[in-house]
């Protein structure tokens, strides 16, 4: 793919392997690894991205990504960068950028005696894609998500122009969020006062919950199908009761521990999980008469 080294300050990589960026250990090569110094940079990306007709896809933390065996022919962008990374806490709003990682993001706040994000302690991506996907505790709406708190977005376009989002333009939705098309830049989280130590120790008792139940010491990209609606039954039980824990195909694997885990046990291929994926479904349509939906996003 002929495009400029020189277009960016920042690192650009030619062929980068996406399963050295991604949590489930997987994929092929990237066209383009770009990694933007700061915001001019990413301009620069977009604009010539849009005008060559290149794909793009952002990644942060890559802990919600599978990717394709053949790699993505496109750029992928990494706003690992320091100016991506910034945070400044005035009274009871958080000002946080996109590269920023939750785990630290909710220590912070919890040392700051600022609550609400307790439920995200465990998830190890960055604060763009926890954005992206209204990450959070559950469906359910006795459980908050990051959009609950969100009061404003600075987002860049697909022109690369810079706009503010506020309250009112955003919708957020179980997994979901009308961001599609942005590449999110920073976010204001707007928080309530309580007491440190009850937020630490809120914080233990998620971070143990999520011990306990999740598959936190294999490669995967954590829940792979969203719970659906109006059902009795999470993903993982209807898994569970349909005998599907332990299935294997190649080195993928549907989690012993929980079900709506796909894990890599080994050299696992993207058509080995997506394999499993297609077993999973039919079965759950076949029995429940319910279609899934992917939770992780597939490049």
């Amino acid at each position: 793919m002929n495009f400029p080294r020189s277009l960016i300050r920042g690192n650009i990589i030619l062929g980068e392997k996406l399963e050295c960026h991604t949590s489930f250990r997987i994929g092929g090569p990237a066209a383009i690894w770009a990694e933007p110094l700061d915001v001019k940079d990413l301009k620069r990306l977009v604009t010539k991205a849009r005008e060559k007709g290149i794909p793009t896809f952002v990644i942060g933390g890559g802990t919600n990504v599978l990717a394709r065996d053949e790699g993505f022919n496109g750029i992928v962008i990494n706003l690992g960068s320091g100016s991506f990374k910034n945070i400044r806490v005035s009274q009871t709003t958080v000002r946080v950028g996109a590269g920023y990682g939750v785990p630290a993001l909710v220590r912070l706040c919890c040392d700051k005696g600022l609550g609400g994000l307790e439920s995200l302690i465990g998830i190890p991506g960055t604060v763009g894609g926890a954005v992206y996907m209204n990450a959070g505790g559950s469906s359910s709406p006795l459980y908050k998500n990051i959009g609950d708190y969100i009061t404003r977005l600075k987002v860049m376009d697909s022109k690369g122009n810079i706009r503010v989002l506020n309250k009112q333009a955003l919708s957020f939705g179980y997994r979901f969020s009308n961001l599609s098309g942005y590449i999110i830049l920073e976010t204001d989280l707007r928080l309530a006062r309580e007491e440190s130590p009850a937020l630490k120790s809120r914080c233990s008792k998620f971070l143990k919950m999520k011990r306990d139940k999740q598959v936190l010491d294999m490669p995967s990209a954590g829940c792979v199908f969203k719970n659906p609606k109006d059902s009795q039954f999470t993903t993982a039980q209807m898994i569970d009761m349909l005998g599907l824990k332990g299935r294997a195909m190649g080195g993928a694997q549907v989690s012993r521990k929980h079900a709506n885990f796909i894990i890599n046990r080994g050299r696992a291929s993207c058509k080995d999980v997506l394999k499993l994926v297609d077993i999973i479904k039919k079965k759950v349509m076949d029995n429940y008469n319910i279609s899934l939906e992917l939770e992780i996003k597939i490049i």
